[in-house]
């Protein structure tokens, strides 16, 4: 990962500033801009496990493991632009594929898998930070909050001893943190980011089952990598 965000900033840098500068008044000319996104995320899950997880209630559960998976998203963007070095957007984003795997691993060398997959809507609403441009470069960092419904959340689905399933809430909040480089050329801004966007809240749905007995909480986190046209 470290490699990578390297050759990312090496190559933005690169490009942007050994290219002919192209609209030095991008910023300033467009108080407003649109654009849109393609989104690629990788989703994990944060576990708070149950006080009673190793009691006698539990004692043929040894331990959980979670599995994640890519996913892909799109998005639309609206850019306000505040001053030199401020920015206001918001995004109406639909990710889809997103998938994450609970394990539930019993003595007698039995495991069961409850499969969380998700569709999600998104709507957050940021700040970005924009370093001086250099050229047609510019670095930046990114921050804020949002709603975020989640279609695919398995809260009413039909589920067992046997049939192991696990419910998020649909509606939750997530705080977002990130960075990125706009790199300017003639007709438009393109802007690789990074960007860390987790659960605030608790999102697990309780029910009667040792696959949620176990646990006291679920905390979706998502990583996000976009690659922004504006």
């Amino acid at each position: 990962m470290k490699k990578l965000i390297v050759l990312i900033v090496g190559l933005c840098y690169s490009l942007g500033s050994t290219a002919q500068m192209n609209d030095p008044l991008y910023d300033l000319n467009q108080k407003v801009h649109f654009g849109f996104s393609v989104i690629g995320t990788y989703g994990k899950l944060k576990l708070a496990q149950s006080p009673t997880f190793f009691d006698k209630e539990n004692d043929t559960l040894n331990y959980i493991s979670t599995t994640s998976f890519p996913g892909l998203g799109v998005g639309g963007i609206m850019n306000f632009h505040l001053n030199e070095d401020w920015d206001l957007r918001t995004m109406v984003i639909v990710q889809v594929m997103s998938q994450r795997n609970l394990t539930y691993h019993f003595k007698g060398n039995v495991t069961k898998t409850a499969l969380l997959q998700s569709t999600y809507f998104e709507l957050p609403l940021l700040l970005k930070y924009k370093s001086k441009r250099r050229k047609n470069f510019r670095f930046y960092v990114i921050g804020g909050a949002g709603y975020r419904y989640n279609f695919t959340n398995d809260a009413d689905t039909e589920r067992s001893e046997t049939k192991p399933v696990v419910g998020l809430n649909a509606n939750t909040f997530h705080y977002d943190v990130g960075f990125g480089f706009d790199l300017y050329y003639p007709y438009f801004k393109f802007s690789p980011e990074i960007k860390l966007s987790n659960d605030i809240f608790n999102a697990l749905v309780k029910d009667n089952y040792i696959y949620t007995r176990a646990l006291n909480g679920i905390y979706p986190k998502l990583i996000q990598f976009s690659l922004h046209f504006e």
